[in-house]
């Protein structure tokens, strides 16, 4: 068993130069394992998601964006112009002592700037440099510029999601990026474990489009052996308050679709040749939508969803945001976890997707923007106050 596993990283330094989604949220995991993460922000306007929606905050108060809120928990906030010669030669100094730097520029930025990772290794040759870009450092799209959208849209996931006869449809939320980020979260992890075992640091090059393929992967391989994938319909009913999806095409086990027939009063279908058995429920998908939607409108989805899962078939509802808030499963894992935000809304914001050892992993709240730069610049660097306060009047931080 590990001692205090919500402490693992404890001494390691992150430097995470990263903008948006995808970077912040793996500097995020690193950070609720105990690293030390510095996130680095240019001075005034700072990262992009500060000026996410929705905004949070009380009168009179500045308002804070919940999306930066949330990527930003257990990190100090520093600012520096990385453009300006002397917010230059800082960040030279911040990379000597940090074991790993994230970021998520275009490929070549920071290389014209003498940060790229051929430059830093040789300063720090333990440095794990994690780039996060939507088509990684080299290729004919690694200047392309990307979204979410287009992550999904380019990694295939749309051609599969939606009505056949309609538009393909994006996956709601962040979905590629939160993905990205956590493929970036393991790569850095796995780069982490090899230095410590073998004495080298090495460039992680995380692309968004090849973190959507990998998750496609059955579709290409269905491809390569003359099988199209389509779009499908749907096999959810709808319930008295919601969505469910009964999971009895084929995630019943033998014996169960005649108990669930008497459920539902109809006793007669069990022996019905279009129902009972998997192959003959999965040929007639429609004709058996309307049965258990007949019977399902009548019920609460939840209710539903528990009565056929403890038949064991594999059944789910379609939770709202305010069922997941209020998720006995994820409230016995003590998932959302209230922060305390001074000059905004208190909210339990949500974890992390994994716990070690059965621990939740605690964050504290996100960093001013420059919060932290006197700690990190005077008290670590050995700057003098009249120092800083050149730096800031030059623009540098």
């Amino acid at each position: 068993m590990i001692e205090n596993t919500l402490q693992v990283l404890a001494d390691i330094r992150v430097l995470d130069l990263s903008q948006g989604v995808a970077g912040p949220f793996c500097a995020k995991l690193l950070a609720g394992l105990g690293a030390e993460v510095i996130k680095v922000e240019p001075p005034d306007r700072g990262d992009i998601s500060r000026r996410s929606g929705p905004l949070l905050g009380v009168a009179g108060q500045p308002q804070q964006s919940a999306l930066f809120l949330y990527l930003n928990t257990s990190k100090k906030g520093i600012t520096l112009n990385l453009e300006n010669p002397a917010g230059l030669d800082t960040m030279h100094r911040l990379v000597q002592d940090s074991d790993i730097l994230i970021e998520s520029f275009p490929p070549g930025y920071l290389d014209g700037l003498d940060l790229g990772y051929s430059s830093l290794s040789k300063e720090n040759p333990g440095l794990i440099h994690t780039s996060v870009t939507p088509f990684g450092q080299w290729g004919p799209y690694c200047g392309y510029r990307g979204s979410d959208l287009i992550a999904q849209a380019v990694g295939a996931l749309m051609c599969t999601i939606g009505l056949p006869e309609r538009e393909p449809l994006k996956i709601g939320g962040e979905t590629a990026l939160y993905t990205t980020g956590m493929s970036a979260f393991s790569a850095t992890m796995i780069a982490l474990h090899v230095r410590d075992a073998q004495g080298f640091g090495q460039q992680v090059d995380v692309s968004a489009m090849e973190t959507i393929t990998v998750a496609q992967i059955h579709s290409s391989i269905h491809y390569q052996f003359g099988r199209v994938p389509a779009r499908r319909e749907s096999n959810l009913v709808q319930a008295k308050d919601g969505w469910v999806s009964p999971g009895l095409e084929t995630g019943a086990p033998e014996g169960t679709w005649p108990k669930v027939c008497e459920l539902m009063g109809t006793p007669e279908l069990a022996d019905d040749p279009r129902f009972n058995t998997s192959v003959a429920r999965r040929e007639n998908q429609q004709e058996l939508r309307d049965v258990v939607g007949r019977w399902a409108g009548e019920l609460p989805k939840e209710e539903i969803y528990h009565t056929l899962q403890g038949m064991r078939t594999i059944t789910g509802y379609v939770a709202t945001v305010e069922d997941l808030v209020n998720s006995q499963q994820l409230q016995s894992r003590d998932f959302f976890q209230p922060i305390e935000e001074p000059e905004a809304v208190v909210a339990a914001y949500p974890g992390h997707p994994f716990s070690i050892d059965g621990q939740p992993q605690p964050d504290v709240r996100a960093p001013r923007l420059g919060e932290h730069n006197e700690e990190i610049f005077c008290g670590r660097l050995g700057y003098s106050q009249s120092q800083l306060n050149e730096m800031i009047v030059k623009g540098a931080v």
